[in-house]
């Protein structure tokens, strides 16, 4: 190779490598920012605005099934929503619930969900979550007058006519001629459960009946108390009932019991409230004749949406805006144990 065709050669290598520079510092860099930008583009923004939330939430007896079914539909929905829970068991004290509830306050929660033992002593828990502008959220049972955010209770009176015009039914089918009726009722704290029994008496009344026996059980061994009160009406009217109505099915399931053993199975009929499946299972034996459920768990997922819709800001939708209640459909499960009408969730 002569000198000229050397030089030749380094020059046609410089070039090329010129040419390299100048593609990766002209193209390289564009393709890199159309690049980060499509990216942007398509990647989600992490929202800053998300939080998650503490609720406290304080039942009224987990031993119990209904407010254990209650308490799952308080728990599954709070999981969905990924907030955080602190449970406090009252277990049936109104002094527990004062305190276990307080304590929770204490904790630094967002907001509280309650279904109280004892509504009456819930002006002390109120005010000290409204200190702390704490949101209440009442699930069943009862306020105590105390205004708190919201109120979910089941339809309690129109179950309670429910349960009348079913009486009326099984009346006219077993061809029961006496025109009286008994109520067992709950204690005179449940102040909205109690609406039950009132619907019931109207719709027997209108139809001419007479409330023979109207009795107020113990909320201490519901069952037990039921069966007691039902021997003493039967030992007036045993030969002259037509219907006895329960606020609740443990005290049906008590009344019915007394019942069998008085020898008068399927010629008094038995019809409770709240529809568990011990009650289920009676009516499926023939020992009770019916009841009316209520949605626990529906009733406990309401509690957590609506608590969340308190949270967020958002607008709540009031069933009544003076009393801030809100209300879960009830449904008859009849004497062969098969659901009637039940609403779709």
């Amino acid at each position: 190779m002569n000198r000229l065709n050397y030089i030749l050669l380094k020059m046609l290598i410089v070039l090329f490598i010129s040419c390299i520079v100048v593609f990766i510092w002209k193209v390289v860099p564009d393709y890199s920012k159309k690049t980060s930008i499509e990216t942007a583009a398509t990647q989600p923004t992490p929202d800053s605005t998300q939080k998650t939330y503490t609720l406290g939430w304080s039942v009224y007896n987990s031993s119990l099934e209904y407010f254990k079914t209650v308490q799952d539909g308080v728990l599954a929905k709070a999981e969905e929503l990924g907030y955080n829970v602190i449970s406090f068991d009252q277990k049936s004290s109104s002094s527990e619930m004062v305190k276990g509830t307080l304590a929770l306050i204490d904790q630094g929660i967002d907001a509280l969900i309650i279904s109280p033992f004892d509504p009456t002593a819930m002006i002390q828990i109120v005010e000290s979550a409204k200190k702390k502008q704490i949101p209440v959220v009442v699930v069943d049972v009862g306020t105590g007058g105390t205004d708190v955010n919201a109120f979910i209770l089941s339809d309690n009176f129109a179950g309670g006519i429910i349960a009348g015009e079913y009486a009326l039914r099984l009346i006219k089918e077993h061809s029961i001629a006496s025109k009286n009726v008994a109520i067992i009722k709950l204690e005179p704290t449940q102040i909205y459960a109690r609406r039950r029994g009132e619907g019931f008496k109207r719709v027997l009344l209108e139809a001419g009946y007479t409330i023979a026996a109207e009795v107020t059980g113990s909320s201490e061994n519901e069952t037990a108390s039921a069966y007691n009160i039902m021997q003493q009406i039967l030992e007036q009217y045993g030969d002259d009932l037509a219907v006895v109505f329960c606020e609740n099915d443990q005290r049906a399931i008590g009344a019915a019991q007394a019942i069998e053993d008085a020898g008068k199975k399927g010629q008094i009929m038995v019809i409770g409230f709240d529809g568990i499946p011990l009650a289920i299972e009676a009516i499926k034996k023939g020992i009770m004749q019916g009841t009316v459920a209520q949605q626990p768990y529906e009733m406990g997922q309401l509690g957590v949406e609506v608590t969340s819709q308190f949270l967020n800001k958002e607008k709540v939708i009031f069933d009544n805006e003076r009393r801030k209640e809100l209300y879960v459909e009830t449904y008859l499960i009849d004497q062969n144990g098969n659901p009637v009408n039940q609403p779709e969730n």
